[in-house]
């Protein structure tokens, strides 16, 4: 989609569709338009007045008027302005370019008009952005025919109203596009069946991004590397499959000499059965899905270095299949870990933890990260506590975790924490093994945590559980009802608010 930024009167702007925002209850929001027809400005007061249009969060009225070089108007109605935030502005900006494409058309003008209500002016830019790249998207690249025929919106305008705010709106839609489109490309990566995205296609995937960012370093380890290095956690999960594992390292140096680092870890199951404890078939079919902590971190560097912010980032992405044949790591087997700790194997449906274990200790060990993030889509758990509408944050420093939830509060992607208490841990203590590798049942979220704790040493470390909203499916989306959200599959979550992390951490 091209976008394009101008400051010009809405009179003459010529566009198939005028998005104007209205709030409820404020009538008089309507002369914020300046430029706009006085004729039409006084039809949509007596509209307002008739409450044929109320402003209502989410309502949407479409006028055909002679009075515009538009040839349509669509008022969408942002709620009470008590109520307004950059999410509600990213719900609005969706819904109008679903709206615009449901009408069969290719372009829209969206008027900007956000600069007096104490946002940021580049955070609103970015938001109205990324809620129509990310409303707009769909998986379509398996469909049969030509699978570009189909509606979409080519071109976009963001018009400005004062011609002082154009720069940093112009800066603000550049970020938009990086950050929608890199979270786009995570939901593409997740949704991307199994029999395509092995470990050696997501690395792969990483080089590509790697060849189109001169600033980012990538190496990817093989097998014979991997045992090399002796991660023999990552090594045991493997031991199903006939796919080789892979183990991906990107590194971004934009801080410089002597700026924090930031340490990335992603969870990259292309597919887990629960190996010889077998998932029941309606809990496997989206198992494709499990990496996408490692496309969050993937799209995340990509993102920072695009944006090229002046920090510093590691990022590993361990990647294997988690499948069972007759050389399956086995319930009641021993194994090692990188870090020297032994592991009792419990159950081999909770892989997860085992290669980020492994991919936590590499980081720790020959980076000097400051801080350190995992994210991963670990336990069903999760699912149980908080339902889909954030996702778990534990971990062993209140600033990092403090630094993450605005983030998160940032890019509309909430998190909850949940304790990491010491009582915790002997649920996971083993009778013949450093560890167990789960603690049954009873907070099942918090002892996986615990775990991973166990390969942190004394980094700054935190762990995001995202099981719960790394995808979606229509019975989800009916309650959910996110209009920037997929009604299926990936949803691209982490991108972002790893994104926004970063960035918090450029203003330290």
């Amino acid at each position: 989609m091209q976008v394009d930024v101008i400051c010009k009167p809405l009179d003459d702007i010529e566009t198939s569709a005028l998005v104007l925002t209205v709030f409820e209850e404020e009538k008089d929001n309507i002369e914020k338009f300046e430029t706009l027809n006085k004729d039409l400005r006084e039809k949509l007061s007596k509209l307002f007045d008739s409450k044929e249009v109320t402003g209502k969060f989410k309502e949407f009225t479409i006028l055909h008027t002679d009075d515009l070089k538009a040839k349509r108007v669509l008022v969408m109605g942002l709620g009470k302005k008590k109520d307004f935030t950059l999410e509600r502005l990213r719900a609005i900006a969706a819904i109008s370019a679903r709206n615009v494409r449901r009408m069969n058309l290719s372009e829209m003008t969206f008027a900007e008009g956000f600069h007096d209500l104490g946002l940021d002016n580049e955070e609103s830019a970015s938001a109205i952005i990324e809620g129509i790249n990310l409303g707009l998207y769909r998986f379509r690249k398996h469909m049969s025919g030509d699978k570009n025929n189909y509606k979409a919106i080519k071109n976009l305008t963001v018009a400005v109203q004062n011609e002082t705010d154009l720069d940093v709106l112009k800066k603000g839609t550049e970020k938009g596009i990086i950050l929608s489109e890199s979270t786009n490309f995570a939901r593409d990566l997740v949704n991307e069946p199994a029999c395509f995205m092995t470990p050696a296609a997501f690395a792969k995937e990483a080089e590509r991004i790697a060849q189109n960012n001169e600033n980012l370093k990538l190496t990817v380890f093989g097998k014979e590397e991997i045992e090399n290095i002796g991660m023999h956690a990552l090594l045991a999960v493997n031991k199903g499959s006939t796919e080789p594992p892979r183990f991906v390292l990107m590194e971004y140096n934009g801080g410089g000499e002597g700026a924090k680092v930031l340490g990335l870890v992603g969870k990259g199951v292309t597919f887990d059965s629960g190996g010889l404890n077998l998932k029941p078939g309606d809990s496997m079919w989206r198992m494709h899905c499990d990496m996408a902590g490692a496309a969050a971190v993937l799209c995340a560097i990509d993102a920072i270095a695009k944006m090229k912010l002046k920090v510093n980032v590691v990022a590993a992405m361990p990647l294997t299949e988690n499948l069972m044949d007759a050389n399956s790591y086995k319930p009641g087997d021993i194994i090692g870990t990188l870090e020297g700790k032994t592991v009792e194997i419990l159950n081999t449906d909770a892989e997860g933890r085992l290669i980020l274990a492994d991919a936590l200790t590499y980081v720790r060990k020959n980076h000097k990260v400051d801080y350190l993030v995992n994210i991963a889509t670990l336990t069903g758990a999760i699912i149980i506590a908080l339902g889909h509408f954030c996702s778990g944050i534990m971990g062993t420093s209140k600033e990092l975790i403090d630094l993450l939830k605005e983030a998160g509060e940032t890019s509309g992607e909430r998190v909850w924490e949940l304790p990491l208490f010491d009582e915790y841990r002997a649920q996971i203590r083993s009778d013949c093994a450093d560890l167990e590798n789960i603690g049954g049942r009873p907070a099942g979220s918090i002892t996986a945590g615990m775990f991973l704790k166990e390969f942190t040493g004394d980094i700054p470390w935190a762990h995001l559980d995202i099981a719960g909203t790394a995808t979606m499916d229509e019975s989800i989306m009916t309650y959910m009802k996110n209009p920037f959200l997929p009604k299926e599959g990936g949803t691209g979550v982490g991108t972002r608010m790893l994104y926004h992390l970063a960035e918090l951490l450029e203003k330290k």
